[in-house]
């Protein structure tokens, strides 16, 4: 028989040895169950010094290479051993990036609470950066530690970008979208995996910034979309835009600089898939001008993922129907010029032939049809007129005009476009981010903010070494990083404010539409920059009627689809 102090002495060495070894399991290498397979986590902090269980690098598709170069993504196979899902996985190529690049990149991230949870709000980012750079990546882009102080389940994801993203023939061979079609199937891995994270698959919100707000309303418009989630939030960006799609122009061009056949889809794509991604993204990264801001890669009206022109879609209320969230920042891209500041010839240059600039800046070029083909003279002659007044010559003094063009032609346009035609369907949030406080994006050349400009939203949902670092504790500008995550947590919980974010946040009235200021104090007033607005309404009003090219262009598209399948 055992003596007492041998139980004892035993008991000891069970607490020394074992007891520290289960909760290094449990709270050191957090383990999830899936249909897929079994996923080792590791754990992260919040501002606010919670656990963080975080699931990163954990594949949603097969390897796009080879022959899935340029083709929809296939979903993931199951896995037998454990899978280490500890730290993030390389990002999708891009140009002039420090972090570990491959193609083996459709990977997603995972962050719940360290806690025991059961059918908690999912919020899915879908990252920005002109489809062509930008990742889910926890420390360059997409860290958790601020929307982990919410109840609430964070995923973030890879998607492929630029030519390997969206490159298209135009032809069953390759019809584009790829990016697209990897941000559908992770929105579908999702659905099917997210109960084993404690996430509610029936409470899904979207959100993206730039050309991930653009995205998000692309699946609100794609039937590929349809219940894969349930709000969506747009910040900066939206598909309801003037942007001329020209992706087969980029393809023949990436083809011929490779020396590959451009008219032949099949040797083009045989040709391009042996291609080293290295050269095709070295290739891409030389037509960036000026250093303005550019979209070469876009969506394709494909007859799969999308039927019709996005606008079309919202205008006849065919979207996917949810409650939306859409705004963008008080100054957005105002001060995008300034990087130019000093290079006197081409602001002459500029001045002089504002109206022939003009479709290539403000992105309503259609390139495949020859800058000579199309008269935009007009367009570009009423916006310097309305933009600069009288006073056509621009120079350092006065680039802030050119900035406005920028801003409202890229951006506010779309997304009051967006907020108008969508509010006659569903319920609609709009907001003007208008809180200034350093880091910005676009400092002035002392280093400090001189707006609220494009993505210095970002930073008070989610830090990164792109949009801004962690903020400390004890900074000033936390109460906005607790705004923001209670606003996110609110509409992902409810799809509205009738629980109270401190103030009345109606839908907005389609016939006369309020905006929601998010300033020190927050106010709703009435919608800026209408008169500027008005006259983007005025020169695209042929493009946004909904006429019959639009519609062709659907109907071929689908008819290319029918015949690749039989």
């Amino acid at each position: 028989m055992l003596r007492f102090k041998d139980i004892i002495g035993a008991t000891l060495l069970f607490l020394f040895f074992v007891v520290p070894t289960l909760q290094q399991s449990t709270r050191r290498e957090p383990l999830v169950e899936t249909d897929l397979g079994t996923i080792r986590g590791s754990v992260l902090k919040t501002v606010n010094g919670r656990d963080i269980f975080a699931y990163r690098g954990i594949p949603y598709t097969q390897e796009p290479v080879g022959i899935r170069r340029f083709a929809a993504p296939v979903p993931v196979e199951a896995w037998n051993d454990t899978l280490d899902a500890i730290e993030d996985s390389p990002i999708c190529p891009q140009p002039g990036r420090s972090v570990p690049m491959s193609e083996d990149c459709l990977k997603l991230n995972v962050y719940t609470s360290s806690e025991i949870v059961q059918g908690w709000s999912v919020l899915v980012y879908i990252h920005g950066g002109s489809n062509k750079i930008g990742s889910g990546h926890s420390v360059y882009e997409a860290g958790p530690q601020y929307l982990l102080d919410a109840q609430v389940i964070l995923v973030t994801f890879n998607y492929r970008l630029g030519a390997l993203g969206f490159l298209s023939t135009r032809t069953a061979e390759a019809l584009g979208n790829f990016g697209y079609l990897d941000q559908v199937l992770a929105l579908k891995w999702v659905q099917s995996h997210i109960r084993n994270f404690g996430g509610n698959p029936n409470r899904v919100t979207i959100f993206g910034m730039s050309a991930g707000a653009m995205a998000v309303t692309l699946h609100m418009a794609s039937p590929l979309s349809a219940n894969l989630f349930h709000r969506a939030i747009a910040m900066s960006g939206s598909a309801t835009s003037e942007f001329v799609i020209d992706n087969l122009h980029w393809t023949r061009k990436l083809a011929e600089e490779l020396s590959c056949p451009k008219y032949s889809p099949k040797e083009l794509l045989d040709c391009l898939r042996a291609a080293p991604w290295q050269k095709i993204i070295e290739v891409c990264a030389t037509w960036e001008y000026y250093g303005f801001i550019n979209m070469k890669w876009n969506y394709e009206i494909d007859g799969n993922f999308l039927l019709e022109h996005p606008t079309d879609t919202f205008r006849h209320n065919r979207t996917n129907n949810v409650p939306l969230m859409a705004g963008f920042t008080k100054n957005e891209c105002d001060f995008h010029a300034y990087h130019q500041e000093n290079n006197t010839g081409l602001l002459n240059d500029i001045s002089k032939n504002f109206a022939r600039y003009a479709p290539e800046l403000f992105l309503y070029k259609n390139w495949s049809a020859g800058s000579e083909s199309e008269d935009h003279a007009w367009r570009g002659e009423k916006l310097q007129l309305f933009y600069f007044g009288n006073h056509t010559n621009i120079t350092k003094g006065n680039l802030y005009p050119l900035g406005h063009v920028f801003s409202d032609g890229i951006i506010g346009h779309g997304v009051y476009n967006l907020v108008r035609l969508a509010s006659r369907f569903m319920n609609v949030f709009y907001y003007r981010f208008d809180y200034e406080s350093n880091p910005s994006l676009r400092p002035d050349h002392n280093g400090n903010s001189q707006g609220v400009v494009h993505a210095d939203d970002l930073k008070y949902v989610m830090p990164s070494t792109w949009y801004g670092p962690q903020f400390a504790i004890d900074s000033p500008s936390m109460f906005m990083v607790e705004r923001m995550v209670h606003i996110f947590e609110t509409f992902a919980h409810c799809g509205s404010f009738e629980t109270s974010i401190s103030i009345d946040w109606p839908p907005v009235d389609p016939d006369d539409i309020k905006t929601l200021y998010n300033n020190d104090v927050m106010y709703v007033d009435q919608a800026p920059f209408l008169e500027r607005y008005a006259l983007w309404d005025e020169l695209f009003a042929q493009e946004t009627s909904g006429g019959s090219p639009l519609r062709l262009s659907a109907l071929v598209a689908l008819i290319i689809v029918v015949i690749a399948g039989l």
